[in-house]
């Protein structure tokens, strides 16, 4: 049993080794989403628009403005979905929209026909299958001290 600060109330903390693990790979999973992001937005979005708008200039489907749309919100989406799942706060609909926008990326990268990054945003994939599908073990996390 662990106390929550400043309520007086209890609450039970699932310390197995499967919870240690589950929270300490949600950690570096968060991290990494949250890093992509901050990085992104810190290089600025001019740099980031350059990039994306290079990686896709040999894809005449790939509409110009959905692309900048997209290029522009993505650092923060990426930010924010990582906070939430370093944090274990509101894990399921963070991993969802998280799969989600790994799916878009995927997407995107095969429009650009990278196999390489393909394979690599399925390690991504995977990672978020993983986390949503052992989320019974997210005790040690936002999550689990509101029960």
């Amino acid at each position: 049993m662990a106390t929550v600060p400043g309520t007086g109330s209890s609450v039970s903390v699932d310390r197995s080794d499967a919870a240690i693990a589950y929270a300490l790979f949600r950690l570096t999973f968060g991290i990494n989403l949250t890093m992509r992001g901050i990085v992104r937005i810190v290089l600025g979005r001019q740099a980031f628009l350059t990039y994306m708008t290079t990686q896709f200039q040999n894809v005449p489907v790939m509409p110009q403005g959905f692309l900048v749309a997209f290029a522009t919100v993505l650092p923060y989406v990426e930010t924010v979905i990582g906070l939430m799942i370093l944090f274990g706060f509101q894990t399921r609909a963070a991993l969802i929209a998280g799969s989600l926008m790994i799916t878009a990326l995927t997407f995107g990268t095969m429009m650009r026909q990278d196999f390489t990054i393909a394979w690599l945003q399925l390690d991504y994939a995977i990672a978020f299958f993983l986390l949503l599908a052992f989320r019974s073990w997210n005790s040690i996390s936002v999550d689990g001290l509101k029960g």
